[in-house]
């Protein structure tokens, strides 16, 4: 959860001190990930920035070589390389100061490799490498994009990057804007690949490389998801589920010999996650479980109790303060680590103040994130039977509940989301995320869509579960592994059919049969609930407050886009914010989070 930063430019020497210094200082500041010291390599043309960890090796990053005379190269990275041991011995990488960072591991990978160095690393990372012989910038995210990495490209083949918007949000070469496509990113929750909200703004994409050189910047894919047949019954695949899995946690865990740390919902995917580990190390793990008190009842609570009990862990309850999640301080905080605003609400914030509270007892945890979309938790028997689909499978549901324009958006006027189209928008990402699906030949209706919708999860939900808990926890503190989100198991279970994802009628029979031996009947058996949230009189009337804060402000950036009519009514009736349970309150803080977004980012509309 490092912070890394960088400014390409072939037609200033960033090196000169002045402006040029104290741009790069302002925009390695903005920094929110690491917080423990910011260093900087460079030469001329390029400047990288290193923002640290607590785990971080003092000196380890920018990792830099000039051996054998040639000239310089250098790295900035984020995340934990899980075979670095091995590419170490590969590279015949042996001792001193740096000799076991990650990032030298990188940087020497990538000049003995080039770019196929990207397919050799096991983990979760981004990185950024400047490398003066070809004076080529690579940047590079992991097979899934759970660490995060912006670019804004330059005239001249120059760029910006950074882990966060905010940073380069702020450099004076950036001019940011949000125009209608951007607004419909904000609104539908989806971006076009590799395209930021911000106009110009651009992401590497999950699994891809990109190098920007003198003669202009090239995108390469070295990892994606592929159809292939599969071949192994039902036995056999819950078997050989069970074995990647159980060969995740050993890679993200280590050696055999400490206690591993899982957040522990009580939810099916926490808890198969927490007896994998206790079966790894034979004993059971520590485990941390969200708590509101007296204030509120989590419905998890009882069967988060089952597994500690059955397994024997080392476990606390994190309590929350309901009071806590109205605090300005919070509120900013939140909304900093997500980078993007969303209509989660106390969805953000709960997730924050847990993992803040967690990292001050382990610097590592386990989460289970992502065990949904692999074993087919997202889709119903009904989404893969139906015949006719305009939009993705989450639009789709909120439709149903007749939130037409998807959730968190039914207090912006009506008439400004038809200028802006965004319906035509969602309908061109669904067609977009649809044609990149490739089927196996002769595969039945039924098998196809199920294929479908695993893909839209994997590739476009996932931003809404792994990366929302990754930003918030490393905003946090707090280094959270995923392995759900191991490739390996990613592949094969992509590839399992429907039938033996649920071949007993149940949402995630698969994953069920894996823990079969693992846990209790009562966690086994029992019915899915949402992450929890808090009810608080005291939240919601804060958020209705909030809101007539907004609407009494004229100078609102965000009130130009409001039915102010409608919000009016929220404020004058703060029940309407139970308005489907959770969804009315969704559109509240939709409409906060996007003021207060484009307050912080200084952020200029242009529809």
């Amino acid at each position: 959860m490092s912070g890394i930063a960088g400014w390409i430019d072939r037609d200033r020497d960033l090196t000169r001190g002045g402006p040029v210094t104290a741009a790069v200082t302002a925009m390695a500041e903005r920094l929110r990930r690491g917080g423990h010291g910011v260093r900087h390599w460079s030469v001329p043309s390029a400047v990288l920035c290193h923002s640290a960890d607590a785990l971080d090796r003092a000196g380890a990053q920018p990792a830099v070589t000039t051996a054998d005379g040639r000239p310089p190269a250098a790295v900035v990275f984020d995340g934990t390389l899980d075979n670095a041991a091995r590419l170490r011995s590969e590279l015949g990488l042996r001792g001193g100061p740096t000799g076991g960072a990650d990032a030298e591991v990188v940087l020497h990978g990538y000049l003995r490799w080039g770019g196929e160095v990207a397919r050799r690393l096991d983990g979760l990372f981004a990185f950024a490498l400047w490398d003066e012989r070809t004076r080529e910038l690579v940047l590079c995210r992991d097979r899934f994009g759970v660490k995060p990495l912006s670019y804004l490209p330059l005239p001249g083949g120059g760029a910006l990057f950074s882990s966060e918007v905010a940073a380069l949000a702020g450099h004076p070469l950036a001019d940011p804007v949000l125009d209608a496509e951007g607004l419909c990113s904000v609104l539908a929750q989806v971006r076009p690949p590799g395209r930021a909200a911000l106009r110009g703004l651009r992401e590497v994409r999950p699994g891809h490389l990109v190098r920007c050189s003198p003669t202009g910047l090239v995108e390469q894919r070295y990892w994606g998801l592929e159809a292939r047949p599969h071949t192994e019954d039902l036995a056999t695949t819950i078997e050989t589920a069970r074995g990647l899995l159980e060969e995740a946690v050993a890679r993200q865990t280590g050696p055999a010999g400490g206690t591993p740390s899982v957040l522990l919902s009580g939810g099916l995917d926490s808890s198969t996650l927490s007896a994998v580990t206790a079966a790894r190390t034979g004993t059971g793990p520590r485990t941390f479980t969200v708590s509101f008190g007296s204030a509120a009842t989590v419905p998890d609570a009882p069967y988060a109790q089952a597994v500690v009990d059955h397994l024997g862990s080392d476990h606390q309850d994190v309590l929350v303060d309901p009071a806590s999640l109205t605090d300005p301080v919070t509120l900013g905080a939140a909304l900093d680590a997500k980078d993007f605003p969303s209509p989660f609400g106390d969805k953000n914030l709960t997730p924050y103040l847990f993992y803040r509270s967690v990292a001050q007892h382990t610097p590592v945890a386990l989460s289970g994130e992502a065990a949904d979309a692999v074993f087919g938790g997202l889709i119903s028997e009904d989404e893969r039977a139906a015949t006719e689909h305009r939009t993705f499978p989450w639009i789709e549901r909120a439709r149903a509940f007749g939130l037409e324009n998807g959730i968190g958006n039914g207090l912006f006027d009506q008439r400004m989301m038809r200028d802006i189209d965004l319906a035509g928008f969602c309908a061109e990402r669904y067609r977009e995320a649809r044609d990149e699906v490739s089927h196996l030949p002769g595969a039945p209706a039924e098998d196809r869509r199920a294929r479908e919708i695993d893909y839209f999860h994997m590739t476009r939900l996932y931003e809404q579960a792994v990366n929302h808990s990754e930003r918030l926890a490393a905003a946090a503190g707090l280094h959270v592994r995923f392995p759900f989100s191991d490739h390996r198991l990613f592949s094969y279970l992509y590839n399992v059919p429907w039938r033996m994802k649920s071949f007993d009628g149940h949402d995630k029979s698969l994953l069920r049969a894996v823990a079969r031996d693992l846990l209790p009947s009562i966690v086994l058996d029992r019915p899915k609930v949402p992450f929890p949230i808090t009810y608080h009189p005291g939240y919601k009337q804060s958020l209705a407050d909030r809101l007539r804060r907004v609407l009494d402000d004229r100078d609102a950036p965000v009130r130009p886009l409001l039915d102010l009519a409608a919000a009016r009514r929220v404020t004058d009736d703060p029940r309407m914010l139970d308005r489907g349970g959770w969804l009315g309150r969704a559109d509240t803080e939709m409409v906060l989070q996007l003021d207060a977004w484009l307050r912080a980012r200084s952020v200029r509309l242009a529809l």
